[in-house]
């Protein structure tokens, strides 16, 4: 169960903020507020999936060595 959790605990981050930004949209206001908040989860999405994809390019280099 560790190995699996230390394996795949990006893929669950990059899942958990996902569905937190589908949920915003889904319940969004016409307020400066949400927008920025938005605009936020935007910025955090696109940087948890660099990390999420830079993370797989490391493993995959590591399995071929």
């Amino acid at each position: 169960m560790n190995s699996v959790w230390s394996r795949y605990k990006h893929w669950l981050f990059y899942s958990f903020v996902v569905i937190g930004l589908i949920i915003s949209f889904s319940k969004f206001t016409y307020s400066v507020q949400a927008i920025i908040a938005t605009i936020f989860g935007i910025v955090g999405i696109l940087g948890v999936t660099y990390l999420t994809f830079q993370i797989e390019t490391q493993k995959r280099k590591e399995n071929k060595k």
